[in-house]
């Protein structure tokens, strides 16, 4: 029997560095990611929720349908933000009504938003947050849809299709009515999932495994100045009308008209799926690129009739000689280590998501001007990213999620303690944001560990599904986290205790998961299960 052809050997010989994986990982990590970070972040500068009161009456009540008693001549009027308050005097009595805001509201914005647009305030408060909590739905739907198309189809056709049509749904909602936006922003949602996932597992199957660390640290290091650059774009569009903004998420976008002729299929992927000819193919376009000898690559490439692949044993431990189906969503619930890695990683990716999201929305609401609060809530991302890269090669991906929930979480239950206590002293609340921050900084190093340690958790042929899993879990914390701001409106503490209190048992339950740091990518879930069953041993 022949040995399984070592990928990762490949893809050192071809260059792990060299032309042809920087340029890719220049398009994927700096240019694409543009349409991630703009079309996730862009409700929070279209749908700012400015301060009203209701418009003045410009008629006598009883005009409106009101009784004739409640003529204004000689009524007090005070215009709150949902009501009315008529004070009127009848026989030396004072009667207060609230009349609701028949006239529409003035709002205390220089350009619409798509709340003021809309009116989606008082007895609509919540649809405006709802737009967001939708494209996290579709977000969640992208999750569990494309990523077994990915491991079925491949990553490439996946990819430049989402791409595609996240540029066309972006830009389509900047038109029609409210129904129409949340529709797109649903279909928004599901093709960002689609794209980012597949793009990145892309990515990180172009390295070996002792890259893989430094590769992910690079794509956490664009993303946080990806959101920066977010908040540039917001603040230089911040008095032009929402729906410009809206078009401006989605025409970043517009070169994945040309993503075909720029991104590659997985190598790994080919070979994980015995299309051997393609992998030739694609390994020549590489080697060619990088002006590498082929004599180099291809005896590693030979024998690929009789790899270990087409041999494998099944989940009970037999020999066949048959071609075994694909793998599923199905295999993961059958197999124990799958589905204690899996019940684990969504559980974390559902904290990670309700915790990053929540503070990075509630950041708007914080006093002072909204666009430097949101740029001073992802600025604290990129120290954050610079202590990943600098500790991806020093600890374990195990060791860092640990040490990040555990920041995160101590963090943010201090600046629930101190929020409790800051009516004693003004300097109190400064520290209660300071420690906020805080926790958003472990949050944001977690994020950048488990993009990282989650696929290596999963075989080939099922890493994009469970990859896939963790995100849509993470979909489900997300549309949790623009009612965050709405708890803390009643409950001024209730976000950080549950916050903190998550990231206290996550950091508990990573302590059950492996650490994948510098070892082989699986290709099957066997190889996963027969290292499962050495790590047991060992112990």
């Amino acid at each position: 029997m022949a040995e399984n052809i070592d990928v990762d050997n490949i893809w050192r010989i071809l260059g792990n560095f060299k032309r042809y994986t920087v340029l890719q990982i220049i398009y994927a990590f700096f240019i694409s990611v543009y349409m991630t970070g703009f079309s996730m972040l862009v409700y929070v500068f279209v749908g700012y929720n400015p301060s009203h009161i209701c418009k003045p009456f410009a008629k006598d009540l009883y005009e409106y349908g009101y009784t004739e008693q409640y003529n204004t001549t000689y009524a007090v009027l005070e215009y709150d933000s949902c009501h009315t308050i008529v004070s009127l005097n009848i026989s030396n009595t004072t009667k207060v009504i609230n009349i609701p805001c028949v006239e529409g509201y003035q709002y205390d914005t220089a350009v619409d938003t798509l709340v003021s647009e809309w009116n989606l305030v008082c007895d609509k408060a919540g649809l405006g947050e709802l737009t967001q909590t939708i494209f996290t739905a579709g977000q969640g739907f992208g999750s569990l849809i494309f990523p077994s198309i990915s491991d079925r189809y491949g990553r490439k056709p996946l990819t430049v299709s989402c791409m595609i049509l996240l540029t066309i749904s972006g830009i389509s909602a900047s038109f029609g009515n409210y129904y129409i936006y949340v529709i797109l922003r649903f279909l928004s949602g599901a093709f960002q999932q689609g794209y980012s996932l597949t793009i990145y597992i892309g990515i990180m199957e172009q390295v070996s495994k002792e890259n893989r660390g430094i590769v992910s640290a690079l794509g956490s290091l664009t993303w946080a100045l990806n959101v920066i650059g977010v908040a540039g774009i917001g603040y230089l569009m911040r008095n032009i009308h929402w729906r410009y903004v809206q078009m401006a998420s989605g025409l970043v976008g517009v070169h994945s008209l040309f993503a075909y002729w720029i991104l590659d299929e997985s190598l790994r992927w080919l070979i994980a799926n015995k299309k051997m000819k393609q992998a030739k193919v694609l390994v020549k376009k590489v080697a060619r690129f990088n002006k590498v000898k082929m004599e180099k690559v291809l005896p590693l490439l030979e024998g690929e009739a009789e790899m270990k692949l087409l041999q494998e044993p099944d989940l009970e431990g037999d020999i066949t000689n048959k071609k075994k189906p694909n793998k599923s969503l199905l295999t993961i619930f059958r197999t124990k280590t799958l589905l204690k890695t899996s019940a684990i990683m969504s559980f974390t990716w559902f904290t990670n998501s309700a915790v990053y999201y929540g503070l990075t929305l509630q950041s708007v609401q914080l006093s002072g001007d909204r666009y430097l609060n949101f740029f001073i809530s992802v600025g604290v991302e990129l120290p954050a990213m610079i202590t990943f890269i600098f500790l991806v090669k020093r600890l374990g991906r195990k060791k860092i999620s640990v040490l990040a929930h555990s920041i995160a979480g101590i963090s943010l239950i201090i600046s629930v303690i101190l929020t409790t206590l800051k009516a004693s002293t003004s300097s109190l609340d400064t520290m209660s944001i300071v420690f906020s921050f805080i926790g958003k900084y472990g949050i944001t190093l977690s994020f950048s560990n488990i993009y990282l340690w989650t696929p290596e958790l999963f075989p080939t042929n099922l890493r994009n599904t469970g990859f896939g899993i963790g995100a849509l879990f993470a979909r489900v914390g997300g549309m949790f986290a623009p009612y965050s701001s709405l708890l803390a409106r009643h409950i001024e503490w209730g976000p950080g205790v549950i916050f903190g209190a998550c990231c206290g048992v996550v950091t508990l339950l990573q302590l059950l998961l492996p650490e994948t740091s510098g070892k082989d990518l699986p290709q099957t879930v066997e190889e996963l299960i027969e290292w499962d069953r050495k790590k047991e041993t060992t112990k």
